[in-house]
């Protein structure tokens, strides 16, 4: 804030503001009118959106973009939205504007940051596959990543951390409409059902936006390939034009587990009863079309 050779009692009202904006932002783009500024950060960001169930690897893209220097990257900021993505689900594709509203009360700030210290916003929290059309709208440079883990592999987590019985965001969960044809026999349904369900209905909503989206801006990859693959990493970099990370940095990293659940006695898939693999294909159809199994399985 002090220039050199200037005495303090010279400093300035106007250098007070500006050494904190700056000192705040650490401001980067010149701006010239700061009216215009929301239309020029729609227009000009290319943000990325990693959508998906949750449980899919999403913080260790967080670790591996992070290493790779990719730019703002967040995994769950605050607020994290979990309430408003149901009521997202709840009010559907008719209402575009209103969720837009919705995710700049809780987002824009944060994109105006990195906006001014021109860096690339990167969010990675599922609660955004319920915004994904919207998000579309708002940011046409924005690029998306759809992470799918294997359905059993994510009923099993939620059981572990009890879906739908005990969990304490359970009031933000999806449950299904009124117009959904299991709404009146939802309360029967099994925890493998339920959270089943979840996976499917969370994908099936992803799928949508999807046919509304240039391909060119959607990756859809396996959770599984990012956890076993090393080389599919550097191919997320290529979709979101970012130069590669070293194959010996993405393997350390890969190696090392992020979030890991701690054990109980609930079975791996491979492990299930035939019964409730029956159970989870009979209200996974999305499974067929990631090829977890067969239609005829």
């Amino acid at each position: 804030m002090r220039k050199k050779g200037k005495r303090l009692r010279d400093i300035s009202i106007k250098d007070v503001k500006s050494y904190f904006i700056e000192e705040r932002y650490k401001i980067k783009k010149p701006i010239s009118n700061y009216n215009s500024l929301p239309e020029k950060m729609f227009t000009n960001m290319n943000p990325v959106y990693v959508v998906s169930t949750g449980r899919a690897g999403s913080e260790l893209l967080v670790k591996l973009m992070n290493a790779s220097n990719v730019g703002s990257v967040h995994h769950e900021p605050r607020p994290r939205m979990f309430y408003g993505s149901k009521l997202a689900y709840e009010l559907g594709t008719n209402s575009i504007k209103a969720i837009q509203m919705a995710y700049l009360n809780a987002r824009y700030d944060l994109l105006k940051k990195t906006f001014l210290e021109d860096v690339r916003f990167v969010e990675t929290n599922n609660r955004l596959s319920f915004f994904m059309e919207s998000l579309s709208d708002l940011f046409p440079r924005a690029k998306f990543i759809h992470l799918i883990r294997h359905p059993g592999a994510f009923v099993r987590s939620g059981i572990r951390r009890n879906y739908y019985k005990s969990n304490e965001n359970d009031d933000a969960r999806l449950t299904p409409l009124r117009s959904d044809i299991i709404y009146d026999t939802w309360d029967k349904f099994s925890d493998i059902e339920k959270i089943g369900w979840l996976w499917n209905k969370t994908n099936e909503i992803i799928e949508s936006a999807k046919k509304n989206i240039d391909s060119k801006r959607v990756l859809t990859l396996k959770s599984e390939d990012l956890f076993n693959n090393y080389e599919v990493y550097n191919h997320i970099c290529e979709f979101i034009n970012h130069e590669l990370l070293g194959d010996s940095m993405i393997k350390a990293l890969i190696a090392k587990p992020t979030n890991r659940q701690i054990q109980n006695d609930f079975p791996k898939w491979k492990d299930w009863s035939i019964e409730d693999k029956e159970k989870l294909k009979g209200i996974t159809p999305l499974g067929i079309k990631y090829n977890f199994w067969e239609s005829n399985d």
